[in-house]
């Protein structure tokens, strides 16, 4: 879902200069969202727009705590806007943080846009309204992606915790608002950015398709009785194509990793993490390069 006033500031950038030549300097203010799912849950949307799981489940998030290491702004040609972007860790419950303001940035197209996940530390700050015990927790526990809420379906209420122990890159990134590669700084012109968190692609039953649908049983089924269910719970579905209930009675329900991924999952703990691996988006909609460093 993308904010219409990032598209007007992306679109005044836009037309400031015509994105070939170093023309002066213009400023640029980047942002955080994890959309209206991050703060609302699933369902989301209304009518043909709505993003719901298909088996029945609702998800309220009570964390979507995120760590960026860097952001760039790059060319194809080599030319480099050497940035200054620290690292900082923001939850996307709380709404959208902004996480960088830089002035003085060359005027030009830079085509070549990224910016990482990245494990917290000590010296990582924070932005809008995060919790000292949580970031504390990224840090002890090497996440830079932490995710905990609750789903619910009739009687079932399952508390969850996904904390995902890896770093990427994210580069290459494609434009969501103007389908264009990067992004253009106009001379003295304050243009916007948006770094947009795609929640659901944890929740996906099949990468071999363009539409996937969002499933909650196969996870529910591991929760353990009273406890928190985390991805260390979902290793135990380790036949994606034959997933089975809390009982271990076939649930005639298999999941699809397609070719996305390499290695190839085997379990569903491991395609939850591959699916994170890709929530890191540009704009809306704009996707990346993704690569695992960590």
């Amino acid at each position: 879902m993308k904010s219409t006033s990032l598209a007007f500031a992306v679109a005044c950038g836009l037309y400031a200069c015509d994105g070939t030549d170093d023309a002066g300097a213009g400023s640029l203010k980047v942002t955080a969202s994890g959309e209206e799912a991050s703060v609302s849950g699933y369902p989301v949307g209304e009518g043909d727009d709505e993003i719901a799981f298909v088996d029945g489940w609702t998800l309220a998030f009570s964390k979507v705590l995120v760590s960026i290491g860097d952001f760039r702004l790059r060319t194809q040609d080599g030319d480099d806007a050497m940035v200054d972007a620290d690292g900082v860790v923001f939850d996307l419950h709380q709404g959208e943080p902004e996480l960088w303001s830089f002035d003085d940035v060359p005027a030009q197209r830079w085509d070549r846009v990224g910016y990482e996940y990245a494990l917290p530390t000590s010296k990582t700050r924070t932005a809008g309204d995060v919790a000292d015990e949580d970031l504390e927790q990224m840090i002890a526990e090497g996440h830079a992606l932490l995710v905990a809420g609750t789903a619910m379906k009739g009687d079932q209420e399952i508390e969850f915790e996904y904390g995902f122990p890896f770093e990427i890159t994210m580069d290459n990134c494609h434009n969501g608002i103007d389908d264009t590669d990067g992004l253009v700084i106009g001379e003295g012109a304050a243009a916007e950015a948006q770094i947009t968190i795609h929640l659901d692609h944890l929740f996906f039953d099949d990468w071999a398709i363009e539409e996937p649908a969002l499933r909650f049983d196969a996870m529910a089924a591991m929760a353990p009785a009273g406890g928190v269910l985390t991805l260390d719970d979902l290793a135990a579905q380790d036949n994606l194509s034959d997933l089975v209930g809390a009982d271990g009675s076939p649930l005639e329900l298999g999941y699809d990793p397609g070719s996305e991924f390499e290695p190839v999952p085997e379990n569903l703990r491991d395609l939850v993490i591959a699916g994170a691996t890709t929530t890191g988006h540009f704009n809306g909609e704009g996707h990346c390069d993704y690569e695992r460093t960590q």
